[in-house]
């Protein structure tokens, strides 16, 4: 099999794009976009994330995170604390205001899970993650090399 041929991209692209329509008709009576959801679902995951935390989990860049991070501190869904030892480093925690939101993003969560895996058996789950996981690794390694690359293009 020709690598060159399949469309790895094309497909993640499509899922992405599909996932943030789901989650935006899901959200379509609340406050919150699809941006904000996965930034939202990760702090009530994840309490006392700092913003560079989020944005390494997220693979997002730290202007991204940052404003998705405002909105939802403007809506009063997240509260953003600094650390007392280090005042440099925010710590995100939800709110009670934004359980009623949480709850929904988890049930559409789950619900489009059982969409993408329609018709899977549960092994065909596990490898299709394990496999997507590898994906990810293998694209933040050849990213990494590359901006090492023009790092050092730039430095000589």
């Amino acid at each position: 099999m020709e690598k060159k041929n399949l469309r790895y991209s094309i497909n993640a692209s499509a899922i992405s794009r599909y996932a943030n329509r789901n989650f935006d008709l899901c959200l379509r009576h609340l406050p919150i976009s699809s941006g904000q959801q996965f930034f939202l679902l990760r702090i009530y995951e994840n309490p006392g994330i700092p913003l560079n935390g989020l944005a390494q989990m997220g693979f997002f860049d730290k202007g991204t995170v940052s404003r998705g991070v405002q909105k939802l501190e403007e809506a009063g869904y997240i509260t953003v604390i600094t650390d007392e030892n280090d005042r440099r480093c925010r710590k995100l925690f939800v709110t009670p205001a934004a359980a009623p939101i949480i709850e929904t993003l988890l049930n559409a969560r789950e619900e489009w899970n059982c969409a993408l895996t329609e018709g899977m058996t549960d092994e065909e789950c596990l490898l299709i993650n394990k496999l997507m996981k590898q994906m990810v690794q293998n694209a933040q390694t050849y990213i990494a090399k590359k901006e090492e690359e023009v790092t050092c293009n730039k430095e000589h």
